[in-house]
């Protein structure tokens, strides 16, 4: 009897439903879940540039050898709110489970140089910091789609130029970008680096921290200022510090 090699079969299903998650900033008419549900693949949408941002991160993910690629602009069925929410508090885990992260920076020119990617707009957005954070692997790449800086690297968290830009940008250690957990900044760090990240919906300023402060909070669009309220109250209630209220 041959002995299972279990190592063996787990890199394998590891190697075969390994997923990559999308980074980007938001465009205005993305393709959504409906889009690509009507076209019955996103292959078949029309020839529009947000539609080719979609086809192109698909194309790397590709490239890069996975089979799984997941957009927030239409993996989620925003018309049905419990996905959504569902969506909306499992968002850090998917990001930090994921083989790769691919970060598009549609205003950052090819070639690149040191400076764009703090400079760039993905920088501001609230979403962004999650998905800058909780990964384990990224990449960025420039509006032509080419790795910023022209880094190769297998990992841009590995590469200590891009990390030190990054560090010095948000003024966190650059050991804590490349391997972030929630536990390893206070209450007021975390809420230091939100306060730079501008939100399009009121509520997401609240709802896009739920991974980094590990809430459990429940998302309700319709409650505006009350959700970033809510936030705060529960970290009160679990670690005290009331100062948060300031």
């Amino acid at each position: 009897m041959t002995e299972i090699d279990n190592e063996r079969i787990r890199r394998a299903i590891t190697g075969f439903f390994g997923y990559v998650m999308f980074s980007h900033a938001w465009q205005g008419n993305e393709p959504s879940f409906g889009d690509v549900n009507t076209a019955k693949t996103m292959w078949n949408l029309s020839d529009k540039p947000l539609n080719n941002k979609l086809r192109n991160f698909c194309e790397e993910t590709r490239r890069l050898g996975y089979n799984w690629a997941w957009s927030d602009t239409c993996c989620i069925d925003k018309s049905t709110s419990s996905v959504l929410n569902q969506s909306l508090t499992s968002m850090y885990k998917w990001y930090a489970n994921s083989a790769a992260t691919l970060v598009f920076l549609a205003g950052v020119a090819h070639l690149s140089k040191p400076g764009d990617l703090t400079g760039s707009l993905w920088m501001t957005r609230a979403w962004t910091l999650q998905e800058l954070l909780s990964p384990r692997v990224i990449f960025f790449y420039d509006s032509e789609w080419k790795p910023y800086l022209g880094n190769i690297v297998p990992n841009h968290k590995e590469s200590p130029e891009i990390m030190q830009e990054l560090a010095h940008a948000i003024k966190i250690p650059r050991g804590t970008i490349v391997s972030f957990s929630p536990d390893d900044l206070g209450v007021h760090e975390k809420l230091r680096l939100a306060s730079t990240r501008n939100a399009t919906v009121e509520e997401d300023a609240a709802y896009s921290l739920i991974g980094i402060f590990k809430s459990n909070i429940r998302p309700h669009y319709g409650e505006g200022s009350d959700a970033i309220g809510h936030l705060l109250e529960e970290i009160v209630a679990r670690t005290g510090e009331v100062t948060v209220l300031a």
